[in-house]
């Protein structure tokens, strides 16, 4: 896996973030935390947060609104300093993403490893450390789409240029604004790193945890949302909704779901700084759901189908067990045909609760299953002791 390490992009999420830790501790060493480092800390964090679900996604990836070239600068200049590689590469790896989703053509699919927890580690970060990553690949769709944007040129002619300033130079003028000493500057740029840091291991939940967890309300696959990230996502933790509607400017599309990032968007097109905005019909919407229920629906009946197949096995084996229990003493026969036929009365009980499921839930599928596991560990025991008493009589 790691035969080919991308330096850069090592540098960037290994080597760098140990050196603002140990910065941090020399920090603590010698000043206490105050308001100034916690409000630097939130505004690397959060803005990072935004510049990447506004611009980088929803912006240059999607091309979900549009926007003044003013905005397009700020936005240029602020992703360049989240560290997560030039914008044409961003959107080049995102478009990817969505049209090869969980295939081998996905750069970074969570079902590249049958192990899941290398598949989370690499769908996480592992397939930006091996190869180009996302510091280098851009396909020719997204030049065709965004070549000739001369600001995300700029940005990648420059990058790391433009990524050094906007990590140390910008922030630690900032503090040096506010507080008139370079101890001040240096805790600007300290904190505002390490909320970057902080950001960017959140934003990569996007594609390892919102595709193991969560809900899949209008399509399936392996994306899923997580309505408990939003307070860290601002809106990019309802990842099933955007790969069913990748266009919409919103991911959270109802109006209590919390998504930061579609409220910025809606405020800038009240204000003329965003317009064109990508909306999906409510009834599309809708029949996605309804839809996505049927599917559901049909494959937890295919699950139950199976799991009442298991069942009639288990007590047709149960039966095949009793006869052979003549054999043995009387009071061993007892014992053991009144646990095979309680097992049996159990399964059978299952059986018909299995039948009268017609709109089964994924609630009920674990219930039921669980049950069946139950009884098969109770089964096996059953088969041990008649086999060891068998033995015994023999």
């Amino acid at each position: 896996m790691f035969k080919k390490i991308n330096h850069p992009a090592f540098f960037v999420l290994v080597t760098y973030p140990v050196i603002l830790i140990g910065l941090l501790v020399q920090y603590l060493w010698q000043n206490s935390l105050g308001w100034f480092e916690a409000s630097f800390f939130l505004a690397g964090y959060y803005v990072s947060n935004i510049v990447v679900g506004v611009g980088l996604h929803r912006l240059w990836s999607h091309d979900s609104f549009k926007t003044n070239k003013f905005v397009e600068f700020i936005l240029m200049m602020f992703s360049a300093g989240t560290l997560q590689g030039p914008a044409l590469s961003w959107a080049s790896n995102h478009f990817r993403h969505h049209t090869y989703t969980d295939t081998d053509q996905d750069p970074h699919t969570p079902l590249k490893y049958k192990n899941k927890f290398m598949g989370f580690f690499w769908s996480h970060m592992g397939w930006m450390l091996v190869g180009e990553g996302s510091y280098k690949s851009i396909d020719k769709v997204t030049m065709v789409k965004l070549g000739r944007n001369k600001l995300l040129r700029f940005q990648l002619r420059y990058y790391w240029q433009i990524a050094l300033f906007m990590n140390v130079a910008f922030p630690s003028a900032v503090g040096f604004f506010f507080t008139g000493t370079l101890q001040g500057a240096f805790a600007a740029y300290l904190f505002v790193g390490l909320g970057r840091v902080l950001q960017q291991q959140i934003t990569f939940f996007v594609n390892s945890m919102c595709h193991f967890v969560g809900t899949q309300k209008y399509t399936d696959g392996t994306a899923r949302d997580i309505w408990w990230l939003a307070l860290f996502l601002l809106g990019e933790n309802w990842h099933n909704f955007h790969h069913a509607f990748p266009s919409d400017y919103r991911n959270g599309s109802r109006w209590y779901q919390m998504d930061v990032h579609k409220w910025i968007i809606y405020w800038m097109s009240l204000c003329g700084l965003a317009w064109g905005l990508k909306r999906t019909d409510e009834t599309r919407v809708n029949a996605k759901v309804l839809k996505m229920q049927e599917n559901t629906s049909n494959q937890w009946k295919t699950k139950l189908a199976s799991m009442q197949d298991k069942v009639t096995i288990m007590v047709s084996n149960i039966q095949n067990k009793i006869s052979e229990l003549e054999n043995l003493s009387i009071e061993v026969k007892e014992n053991l045909q009144k646990s095979f036929l309680d097992l049996h009365n159990n399964l059978s009980s299952i059986k018909r609760q299995i039948s009268g499921f017609e709109t089964p839930s994924n609630k009920i599928i674990d219930n039921v299953s669980n049950k069946i596991a139950e009884a098969e560990r109770m089964l096996a025991k059953l088969y041990a002791e008649l086999e060891g008493y068998k033995s015994n009589y023999v």
